[in-house]
């Protein structure tokens, strides 16, 4: 496909993607505003629409359905922490949208290897890609993670974040409660895989917005045990540790990184050490 014929495609792709929030404004308002702006806004309205949305259905079925069988008393989150995790989150949102409103603009300059339609490259290639394009996030998310646990960028980045560090103030609601930056940094490596890899640019952005029920299912403290996916139960280690599973969606780079706790490992060495303990204790 020519290149013009490629970035036109982009564009009405991008305006259709604005029409499903910007009839929400009367015409006239709506004219006022550029097509990039209008793209900001439509990204800042969907990513207050899935983490509400989710965070809500998710607190529902997890604390009030099922928070009787599933936690033990005193670990379900109060709800002082739950609006402190709205509150963080509610600021840092139209920061965080501003990376795939610039993202879109980027590839309508034809600046990435964005492409617009999958018969573009063909089924078995745009395979090929999607697989290139997660390996590549996942290194990215890996490293960009764990350089925000690094001194000052921790300490006045991530600590925002880091302050809901016991099971009993995390909760779905946590997943987007980032210093603005620092979650603008952990989702760049979507963005700058495009710059050489190919890839479908919608499926990018799904990929993009599901982050935001994914970093909902991670901090509700809840080990699924599906392996090699980096759940909840991983995640929550990484709120008390601090030193281990810095990874996004697979257990894969803290596997090879040196890095990874299981669930399972970490009870393990905690029952270890309280018998330790207590038969120290016995002992004295």
């Amino acid at each position: 496909m020519p290149q013009a014929e490629r970035l036109r495609l982009m564009r009405e792709e991008n305006e259709w993607k604005n029409n499903l929030v910007m009839w929400l404004f009367p015409d006239s308002v709506r004219d006022q505003i550029p097509h990039f702006w209008q793209t900001w806004l439509r990204c800042w309205i969907l990513c207050a629409a899935v983490y509400f949305g989710v965070g809500a259905l998710w607190c529902y079925y997890t604390y009030f359905c099922f928070g009787d069988k599933w936690f033990a008393p005193g670990t379900i989150p109060a709800w002082k922490d739950i609006a402190e995790q709205m509150r963080v989150s509610n600021i840092a949102m139209p920061l965080y949208s501003m990376l795939p409103a610039l993202t879109e603009l980027a590839a309508e300059k034809g600046w990435t290897r964005a492409y617009p339609r999958v018969e573009n490259v063909g089924l078995p290639a745009y395979v090929l890609y999607f697989f290139l394009y997660m390996t590549s996030v996942e290194f990215g998310v890996y490293w960009m993670h764990r350089i925000l646990h690094w001194g000052p960028l921790y300490k006045y980045l991530h600590w925002d974040h880091h302050k809901y560090n016991k099971e009993h103030t995390l909760s779905p609601f946590a997943g987007l409660a980032f210093h603005p930056l620092d979650g603008v940094l952990q989702a760049v490596p979507y963005t700058w895989t495009l710059f050489y890899c190919p890839m479908h640019f919608l499926t990018h952005e799904i990929l993009l917005f599901a982050t935001g029920v994914w970093t909902t299912n991670i901090h509700d403290c809840l080990h699924g045990r599906v392996w090699p996916v980096m759940g909840a139960g991983y995640h929550t280690i990484h709120h008390t540790t601090y030193k281990h599973n810095y990874g996004h969606y697979f257990i894969f780079m803290d596997y090879l990184m040196g890095t990874l706790t299981t669930p399972e490992q970490y009870d393990a060495d905690k029952a270890a050490r309280a018998t330790a303990k207590a038969k120290t204790a016995k002992a004295q």
